[in-house]
């Protein structure tokens, strides 16, 4: 990256990597489900039947299931033209990033290196706040959940920075946490994330909490909105 340590990894999932993100999402289609997320899975018969009686996932022969999808499902081509789209406006991370590295006085977590790992499944974004992964939804055409796939990244980016210092400590609610990173992507990065399409899922009264003024005192902000 350009005048600055962090780097961005663009790359699809392996196979190994594919299928084991397949597991966890069934294993969370409850929760998708009661959120309202629309979950793609293989259109295999092996796998559809799964998706349809969650319950065959207790006793699954993991390694059946794994040599099956090795070899009938996973298609590295898939996810070519997604990767080239990422590429292609990495340059809204990088300012974005640069922005973020003033919030470390107040614990937001940066990372010296992001992954970014596209799937054929799953959510539109997911992220790993331990590790700096961040998990993408492509189709085979290279698109994407939003238009601009970059404004998923630094969703996920903020996502990560906020878990610790402020989702945990203030135990803030999926719906609220989803509230507050979309009102930091859509009020605070207005110049650089055009357009920002902010979900249906989020908590509105955290939404209208964070301004471009008042970033650098966001823990205590949530703090007393908890209180409320």
């Amino acid at each position: 990256m350009n005048n600055q340590s962090i780097k961005i990894i663009i790359r699809a999932q392996t196979s190994d990597e594919e299928f084991d993100y397949l597991m966890k999402v069934l294993s969370k289609m409850n929760f998708y489900n009661e959120h309202g997320y629309k979950i793609p899975i293989p259109e295999h018969p092996f796998f559809l039947d799964i998706s349809k009686n969650l319950d065959l996932l207790d006793s699954l022969d993991m390694e059946k299931a794994r040599a099956i999808f090795k070899t009938e499902v996973y298609n590295p081509q898939f996810f070519e033209k997604g990767v080239e789209t990422i590429k292609k406006d990495i340059a809204i991370v990088e300012k974005a990033i640069k922005k973020m590295e003033q919030w470390k006085n107040w614990k937001f977590k940066l990372f010296p290196k992001y992954e970014v790992r596209l799937t054929a499944y799953g959510p539109g974004g997911s992220y790993n706040f331990n590790e700096g992964n961040i998990i993408m939804k492509t189709k085979k055409s290279g698109e994407f959940i939003r238009r601009v796939p970059c404004h998923t990244i630094v969703h996920e980016i903020i996502h990560i920075g906020i878990e610790e210092s402020v989702v945990k400590k203030f135990e803030l609610t999926h719906v609220e946490k989803e509230g507050l990173v979309d009102s930091i992507c859509a009020n605070y990065f207005d110049d650089i994330l055009i357009d920002y399409r902010v979900q249906n899922l989020g908590d509105k009264k955290v939404f209208d909490l964070i301004a471009k003024d008042n970033i650098m005192e966001l823990p205590e902000i949530i703090k007393e909105y908890k209180k409320k």
